[in-house]
């Protein structure tokens, strides 16, 4: 049976990218209009304007917020004062689009940017940002990478290939390059996955986009189980709540974030400031 599903704020322009900041507030990127917004107490304000289109976001162990934005293709991260680029380019280039990001354990960072990658011109890759501020592309050939998520002890890095309708792993390396990658499980129907999140048990939760459905596999790639997402166009999910029991689902269709309690316990992300 589902878990019932509880309907949080609605109104927003395409929301996206769930990042809690360090009181558990919870913060969503509207890609269509640019604003972050920040949920408290089932209210919602408009906090920061990236400049463009915002994506994935995190806060880091200090509090601030980081932000992948896709249509000015730019890292950015703000302070509560100040927006800062921290990176546009690599190589010479614009950043492609960047998508979601994810912090390592030291701190660094890991973000996709699939461009205008598709099943027909795989032309994605993964970023990985030093804290010294090195940028450099430790995956490419995807067919637009989205979301992506690191396991408990930070071996395993998750990316969702939405055109390919897959996921995929790879082994992060001392150096924190990555080898692969592997095939880990398949997201057939609707678009394809989009956003996810890891429970301490190493379940994987993603937003299927287009079926109206958090896909739920574990740690071997097999598929556990299937959760409701408010509407069919879902893009992301977070763990929060107390005791990081509620998952968050953003959700297209209806504009809306909505709340259910899958009966797990999220993990923390890493450099998590709550």
């Amino acid at each position: 049976m589902d878990p019932s599903i509880e309907l949080i704020a609605d109104g927003f322009e395409f929301p996206e990218g769930p990042a809690f900041d360090a009181d558990g507030v919870l913060y969503v990127t509207q890609l269509r209009n640019g604003w972050i917004a920040r949920l408290d107490n089932g209210t919602w304000k408009q906090y920061v304007h990236s400049g463009g289109g915002p994506n994935g976001a995190a806060f880091d162990e200090s509090n601030l917020l980081w932000i992948a934005e896709a249509r000015t293709n730019q890292l950015l991260r703000y302070d509560g004062e100040d927006l800062v680029e921290i990176a546009a380019q690599w190589d010479g280039n614009p950043l492609q689009k960047p998508n979601d990001l994810v912090f390592h354990p030291d701190g660094s960072i890991f973000m996709t940017g699939p461009g205008g990658s598709n099943a027909d011109t795989p032309i994605g890759v993964v970023y990985h940002l030093s804290r010294q501020g090195d940028l450099r592309v430790v995956a490419d050939g995807l067919a637009f990478p989205n979301g992506l998520a690191l396991n408990a002890d930070a071996s395993k890095l998750y990316v969702v290939e939405t055109h390919r309708q897959r996921l995929v792993a790879y082994h992060v390396r001392e150096d924190l390059s990555l080898d692969g990658p592997e095939p880990f499980a398949e997201t057939p129907g609707g678009v394809g996955g989009d956003g996810m999140a890891l429970d301490v048990d190493g379940n994987l939760y993603v937003a299927h986009f287009g079926t109206g459905r958090i896909a739920v596999f574990d740690a071997d790639g097999a598929r556990i189980d299937t959760l409701p997402a408010g509407g069919e166009k879902p893009t992301n999910v977070a763990f929060g709540g107390d005791d990081m029991r509620d998952l968050y689902v953003t959700e297209v269709e209806t504009g809306a974030v909505y709340r259910l309690r899958p009966g797990a316990e999220g993990l923390r992300p890493f450099c998590d400031p709550r």
